[in-house]
């Protein structure tokens, strides 16, 4: 999955990332946005004979206003592209390109999470369970490594492989990494080559248990039963590029043209998006809160029957979104940026 677009802007036409950096390096950064009215107005010309035109014409009004920004964008201190996130109940953790790994939040400053990756490591995906004590965290690197936090500390794994593109799962004993190369599946202790049933390349990965989805390029989708992988029909040439459910037959997948899927156990159906943008990522806490970011800071909701808007703020790229619960969800993206909606209650 080619996503390394590292452009991408706020909405002000400067880069987040070349913003000036007037506070510590990791110290939250809050951005909000004001809309814009623009509002032309033309009267109606007078006749050729001098004579006062009593007919008035309509006035033509034309308001451009800009949409209210529904999330809030911090900076978490870094320059590298954050593709991962997982959103716990006590922090929020993410990581991305240069082994860069952060743990932060609203209203709380960004630190680098421990030590023990390799800085020449890119890492392009983050699966996480647990808070506190039962924190754990498991990341996919570029490399072909798999990198687990537990206990405070991360240790690393070279699995023999080009490159791990995603990784998901329903636990940490039933957890499954893709990449170009193939599948692994870990069980708590270690991790186990699996074939996919064709040699396309595979960018994201979701699961419940035994049970699992796979999406990838030319709009492959692949499904794990009873510990056997078989094609499915998506319907759509598009590269899908991640994948997340409620239920085995609840499914979404997203990926490039604002392409976004779902399953309901028997076929996939496209859904309309009103994006072209490519999505990067979604998120699927429950059947009526679905969210979907992508390129150029979009982000998108479905709430059971349509997809509208969140506008975010931002013009970066959005490579990752997690949720503590359906109304407290942070994505994150290019240039350090990790941005936070949150619904008034939630």
């Amino acid at each position: 999955m080619i996503r390394r677009n590292h452009g991408g802007c706020a909405a002000d036409g400067l880069s987040l990332g070349d913003r000036p950096h007037p506070l510590p390096e990791r110290s939250v950064f809050l951005l909000r946005f004001a809309p814009l009215v623009l509002v032309a107005c033309t009267g109606a010309p007078a006749d050729d004979t001098g004579a006062v035109d009593t007919d008035v014409e309509d006035t033509d009004t034309d308001t451009d206003v800009e949409p209210v920004p529904v999330w809030d964008a911090f900076m978490v201190g870094t320059s590298s592209t954050l593709n991962g996130v997982y959103a716990s109940g006590d922090g929020v953790y993410v990581v991305g390109t240069g082994a860069g790994s952060f743990v932060g939040g609203a209203g709380s400053s960004w630190a680098a999470l421990a030590t023990g990756l390799d800085d020449s490591d890119d890492y392009s995906d983050l699966w996480g369970q647990g808070a506190g004590a039962t924190l754990e965290l498991v990341a996919a690197g570029t490399s072909g490594n798999i990198a687990r936090y537990t206990s405070g500390d991360w240790s690393v794994e070279d699995l023999g492989t080009a490159n791990h593109e995603g990784v998901g799962g329903s636990g940490i004993e039933a957890l499954y990494a893709v990449s170009w190369g193939g599948i692994f599946a870990f069980d708590g202790g270690s991790w186990t080559f699996e074939a996919p049933p064709s040699d396309e390349r595979l960018n994201d990965v979701w699961g419940i248990g035994s049970d699992a989805f796979a999406v990838g390029e030319g709009g492959v989708v692949v499904r794990r039963t009873k510990g056997v992988w078989a094609a499915q029909s998506s319907g759509v040439a598009s590269d899908l590029n991640a994948v997340s459910g409620v239920a085995i037959n609840d499914v979404w997948a997203v990926g490039a043209d604002g392409v976004a899927l779902h399953f309901d156990g028997t076929s996939w159906t496209a859904t309309d998006t009103g994006v072209e943008e490519a999505l990067w990522a979604v998120f699927a806490p429950a059947s009526n809160a679905v969210y979907a970011v992508g390129n150029a800071g979009v982000a998108l909701f479905w709430d059971g029957t349509v997809w509208t808007s969140l506008p975010t703020g931002v013009d970066n790229n959005l490579y990752a979104v997690h949720g503590a619960n359906s109304t407290n969800v942070w994505a994150v993206g290019n240039r350090g940026l990790a941005i936070q909606y949150k619904v008034t209650g939630g």
